[in-house]
């Protein structure tokens, strides 16, 4: 039961980390964009520099990188570096440093051509196995004639104010977010339900030592309660185990490192609340059509009738919330 919780658990973090995964990527990407902020320098300055992109392939990877020119003695620094590269000098990502030093990485040498001095820092790349690079160059400039992309800044960094989700959409992705975690939530009720029989019998015990049905039915309760934390410890440890290896993952070029996989915080206590009080409450939903007795428990399996009128408003409306926020 434990185990099946945890797993549910598991992904359940998993699922609540996305935004924060997104947003820090965005972050770090935007952070070191050139010249598309307000602070563009216009005027040659002490903290001015030519930039030009670079962008290449390699048996199927990217290779993306920036050549610099300092124009003046204290130029900007991009995220993640510490040393501004001279002419023929360069700073590489971990990924391409190993790319480089690999028996590969002798046909890339005569692509980057440089001397690698250090490498970039997790800020300044958008993930583990990102292959990037900032060169020096003393050929830049941005005289008539010669521009070819060149182009001169004072800062990085790009920050535009995102605009509010249009409530239709926002309510899409709700309903969206809830069907795709519906299996999640069924699984977990389905491992607090394993081991019901040798609960049973556990319960019929203690019925036969004097404790009374309510006793029995709190201490069920209990005991699913202290499952359900055992199993939301042992989640918590496969998540933190699990997030290690997000870096070996890479979906449509986003890739990540393991602190980007942390949970929003106010998803997580949600997480830790709700997974103990649905373990409570399934278990006494379980044993709702139950009679325990001192010599076993007895299953009143009485039919049902289905009833559909409750059914049938629901899809009424939720079309009319949608076609409300669509006018």
């Amino acid at each position: 039961t434990a185990v099946g919780v945890g797993l549910g658990v598991a992904l359940l973090l998993g699922a609540s980390s996305v935004p924060n995964l997104l947003n820090n990527h965005s972050e770090r990407t935007n952070a070191r964009t050139i010249g598309m902020g307000e602070q563009q320098a216009q005027q040659r300055s002490d903290s001015s520099f030519l930039f030009h992109h670079v962008r290449s392939q390699f048996r199927g990877e990217s290779m993306d990188g920036v050549l610099l020119r300092p124009e003046g003695s204290h130029p900007v620094l991009p995220p993640g570096v510490d040393t501004m590269p001279g002419p023929g000098e360069a700073v590489v990502s971990p990924a391409l440093k190993e790319l480089l030093e690999s028996p590969d990485g002798k046909l890339l040498h005569d692509r980057l051509p440089y001397r690698v001095i250090g490498t970039i820092g997790d800020e300044g790349l958008s993930g583990p196995n990102e292959n990037f690079y900032y060169a020096g160059s003393d050929k830049l400039s941005l005289k008539d004639g010669d521009r070819n992309g060149t182009h001169r800044a004072a800062a990085y960094g790009w920050h535009i104010q995102s605009p509010d989700m249009d409530p239709a959409l926002l309510v899409l992705n709700l309903v969206g977010c809830i069907v795709l975690l519906m299996p999640v939530a069924i699984f977990i009720a389905t491992a607090v339900r394993f081991g019901g029989e040798r609960r049973d019998r556990r319960l019929a015990a203690l019925r036969l030592v004097g404790a009374d049905n309510h006793m029995a039915r709190r201490i069920a309760a209990g005991e699913a309660l202290l499952g359900s934390l055992f199993g939301l410890a042992v989640g918590v440890g496969l998540f933190l185990f699990g997030r290690q290896f997000i870096g070996a993952v890479d979906i449509s070029s986003l890739n990540a490192f393991p602190t980007d996989l942390s949970p929003v915080p106010a998803l997580a206590v949600l997480i830790a609340l709700a997974v103990p009080a649905s373990s409570v409450v399934v278990t006494l939903f379980a044993l709702r059509g139950i009679a325990i007795e001192p010599l076993g428990v007895v299953r009143s399996a009485v039919p049902r009738r289905r009833r559909l009128w409750w059914r049938l408003p629901i899809p009424v409306i939720g079309l009319a919330i949608l076609a409300a926020f669509g006018t």
